[in-house]
């Protein structure tokens, strides 16, 4: 079984929320220790994506911007981090240009989810975290429609549709007037 370690101010205790009391022994070497972490991971979308911005602590140095995109939900603390990333999705409306305004038909049947959402990932990004976006074209003959590619981080978004790409935008830019608002008052 895998444990998780939790750390405290004065002492380090080891929980596994799984086994029951006094079936599990953090000395027993035979169960080994589970590590897990996500590297990357790939998200299609197509049609509005919900977004929702949670903000924490505002005006304070403790402030967390919590922003729901879809399935994801992604912590930020720096006003600079997001605008990073709002200025790196901006510039790639010229490439969104390039797509249908919604999918729709066959193509739309491989990314069909019927909710309700939740988040399935938490990521946390700080700093300047990489960015790019490019534009994978339609094949002649090939049903699998254009695809706009942006990565974010350990975050691979495939954008089907200028639908998708308007309503991430959109909430990366909710994400960057918030925390713009939130700094604290330098003086």
């Amino acid at each position: 079984m895998a444990s998780r370690t939790k750390r405290t101010r004065s002492a380090t205790a080891e929980i596994n929320p799984i086994a029951p009391a006094g079936a599990w022994d953090p000395q027993d070497l035979a169960h080994g220790v589970a590590v897990a972490a996500v590297v990357n991971m790939v998200l299609r979308v197509a049609g509005p994506v919900p977004t929702r911005v949670d903000l924490r602590n505002a005006g304070t140095p403790e402030r967390q911007l919590g922003i729901s995109l879809g399935a994801v939900l992604v912590f930020l603390r720096s006003h600079y981090t997001a605008r990073t990333i709002e200025q790196a999705w901006s510039q790639a409306a010229p490439l969104a240009s390039s797509l249908p305004p919604v999918l729709i038909g066959r193509r739309r049947g491989v990314l069909a989810q019927d909710g309700p959402w939740s988040a399935t990932a938490i990521v946390r990004l700080g700093g300047a975290p990489k960015v790019r976006g490019y534009l994978l074209e339609a094949r002649a003959g090939s049903e699998a429609p254009s695809v706009l590619r942006i990565e974010v981080g350990p975050m691979t978004w495939e954008i089907y549709d200028a639908a998708s790409y308007t309503s991430l935008l959109q909430g990366w830019r909710t994400a960057v007037h918030t925390l713009r608002a939130a700094e604290p008052d330098e003086g």
